[in-house]
């Protein structure tokens, strides 16, 4: 009897072992890289944990999300996607710069994410419909959003005849949504010039040329450098009074005029759509790449003020949220 106690404990220790070590290897691990800094960066972060939620995973029992911040530097970006893959998560969620330091460092991993610019032109994909590498997720670049900026900006100023257009030549697509944008400029009856920045010091010079060669307006292309520098160009154009559109609300939550564009909330909660598709053994090749489905007007009715703008009826019908 003393015998068969001591061998049901001996099991019983085994098989607890067991099961603590099946639960442990159970817990799914996501890796997150933002590439940001921020209100609008911790919104994105929840939004995405809140939709992992609604689809029935659990925090710290059967999921772990690990999130690295690294605000803007790509020291610290590099670096922390060295550790994240060290790890050896899941799948790994991302944006910006960190999904180059990311794939630069693993490509059997899948990589979710959400990308501003042409995702094929950046090599990060074959192709949309069949991405063929280990990265996937939503490309918020869409050509047709340039044109109707664009028009937005004619909207509110009838009058307007000079626009200064301010992006990255770098970021891949840009070229392509500059062209739509001088085009739609050109039809509408304005003049529209170009001002390449590749820095934050180069965004500094591009501002105040802009000025001097009498720009009205600011069309702002969401990048790298401009999405890192909202509240200094929101600063400038109120300094210089100069009417703003952007193309993430972001930008108007910290003092532009206005955007249209991909509601980017809604964009990192579909992220989490993806990593569940990967946790359940879809392969991350063959998971197309998205287009938002999502749009939102935002109208910053201080700074209208501010510059004596007053904003149509027409827009503030369309509007999805007025910043007062």
């Amino acid at each position: 009897m003393k015998r068969r106690t001591v061998l049901a404990a001996l099991s019983a220790i085994v098989g607890a072992r067991v099961l603590s070590g099946q639960a442990q290897t159970g817990v799914l691990r996501v890796g997150m890289l933002m590439y940001g800094t921020g209100a609008a960066s911790d919104r994105y972060v929840e939004g995405f944990r809140e939709q992992m939620r609604a689809l029935g995973y659990a925090e710290g029992r059967t999921i772990s999300i690990d999130v690295r911040r690294a605000a803007l530097s790509r020291a610290a970006a590099d670096r922390f996607a060295a550790e994240l893959v060290a790890d050896s998560p899941n799948v790994l969620v991302s944006q910006s710069y960190g999904i180059r330091a990311l794939q630069a460092r693993t490509q059997s991993i899948p990589i979710i994410c959400n990308y501003s610019g042409d995702m094929v032109t950046a090599g990060l994909v074959k192709s949309l419909a069949r991405p063929g590498t280990n990265v996937t997720g939503i490309q918020l670049l869409s050509l047709d959003l340039a044109g109707k900026r664009m028009e937005l900006l004619r909207e509110l100023l009838p009058a307007l005849r000079n626009v200064a257009v301010i992006a990255d030549p770098q970021h891949p697509g840009e070229n392509r949504e500059r062209d739509v944008a001088l085009k739609a400029a050109d039809r509408l009856g304005m003049s529209a010039s170009y001002y390449p920045v590749r820095n934050f010091a180069e965004l500094g010079e591009a501002l105040k040329t802009a000025y001097a060669r009498k720009a009205e307006a600011l069309m702002i292309f969401p990048d790298s450098v401009t999405n890192n520098s909202t509240e200094q160009v929101a600063e400038f154009a109120l300094t210089h009074r100069l009417a703003t559109v952007a193309g993430w609300s972001h930008f108007v939550e910290v003092g532009q005029l206005i955007s249209y564009g991909p509601n980017l909330q809604a964009s990192w909660q579909r992220l989490a759509y993806f990593v569940d598709r990967v946790l359940k053994g879809a392969s991350v090749a063959d998971l197309p790449v998205e287009m938002p489905s999502v749009f939102e007007l935002v109208v910053n009715l201080k700074t209208a003020k501010a510059l004596g703008i007053r904003i149509p009826q027409t827009v503030l019908l369309r509007a999805d949220r007025m910043i007062e």
